[in-house]
């Protein structure tokens, strides 16, 4: 490396003009090489639900899809997966989703997790939640009827609020065969007691019927639920919004529950080590993609096997 100043760098600055000359000129931009794919949209639920789906033109025949929560759309085209998304009440599931909103006056906890109460801390967050994943049903509902998309082939990837929606989907319908969750957790008191946008480590107190709602849903509580799926769940140690705590509470129960199943390698936690709520989905790219192309490759004949 040279240093400013140095007697190489500044005789190399005066003939930067004269090298420019003797360069080959520019190549021509490279051809786009986005994927090619087709574009539906259909409204459902007396137009309360908005689907939208991305069909690759390749490969021929029934494809593998995955309901997007997040955006990188263009790694799961390029590799042949049809990629859906949703809409409901105006808000597009996936990068960029609005918060819910505040309830007031914000008492307990920050931004999407605040209540008036020490009791209800995060209660409307995940009621949104609840709902948001409720409708996913009706998204597979609707790509086991198109004849591009492998019924047996279904995942589904979201990040921090999309990513805890992905799990709940996941839970609830056993057509999901690959589900990636990142910056998301399914042990909701760890979460809202150790959270910065919850009780920041401080007696969160759940009131009795709340934090039975929870346990109702937690993957935690619940892990069985998900053993249908092979799971991918990414969580960073320097995450507190998500901290590390409730992630591995939730891979522990989780990796029971495979083993019983008899399926050990379908569950993942890959933890990065110092990484924070925002850096967790992009730097954790190639391992995704290679998670849901291992589960999402079609059946080898039974004669093959």
């Amino acid at each position: 490396m040279l240093r400013s100043g140095s007697s190489i760098a500044f005789p190399c600055a005066l003939c930067l003009s004269a090298c420019a000359l003797l360069r080959s000129p520019p190549a021509p931009p490279a051809a786009s090489t986005a994927p090619a794919y087709d574009r539906r949209e259909a409204t459902l639920s007396n137009g309360l639900l908005t689907i939208e789906v991305k069909i690759p033109h390749a490969p021929a025949g029934p494809k593998p899809a995955v309901i997007a929560l997040i955006g990188k759309q263009e790694a799961l085209l390029e590799a042949g997966m049809v990629v859906a998304t949703y809409r409901l009440n105006g808000r597009t599931h996936g990068v960029g989703t609005p918060p819910p909103p505040a309830p007031t006056p914000r008492t307990y906890g920050e931004w999407m997790l605040a209540s008036p109460t020490r009791g209800t801390v995060g209660a409307g967050f995940f009621g949104v939640i609840w709902e948001n994943a409720s409708r996913v049903t009706e998204v597979v509902d609707y790509l086991t009827r198109l004849p591009e998309v492998d019924p047996e082939r279904i995942g589904i990837m979201g990040v921090s609020t999309t990513g805890f929606t992905a799990l709940e989907a996941t839970a609830t319908d056993v057509r999901i065969r690959v589900a990636v969750v990142v910056a998301a957790c399914g042990d909701y008191p760890t979460f809202l007691h150790l959270s910065s946008l919850g009780m920041n480590g401080e007696p969160s107190d759940l009131d009795p019927a709340y934090a039975r709602e929870l346990q109702s849903h937690e993957a935690l509580i619940h892990p069985e639920r998900l053993t249908h799926a092979a799971l991918l769940m990414v969580n960073g140690t320097g995450d507190r919004t998500v901290p590390i705590e409730c992630a591995q509470t939730t891979a522990t129960a989780l990796r029971v529950a495979y083993a019983k199943a008899g399926a050990p390698e379908r569950f993942r936690l890959l933890v990065r080590e110092g990484a924070a709520h925002s850096e967790l989905a992009g730097p954790s790219g190639d391992e995704i993609l290679a998670w849901l192309k291992r589960w999402l490759e079609p059946a080898e004949p039974q004669e093959n096997r």
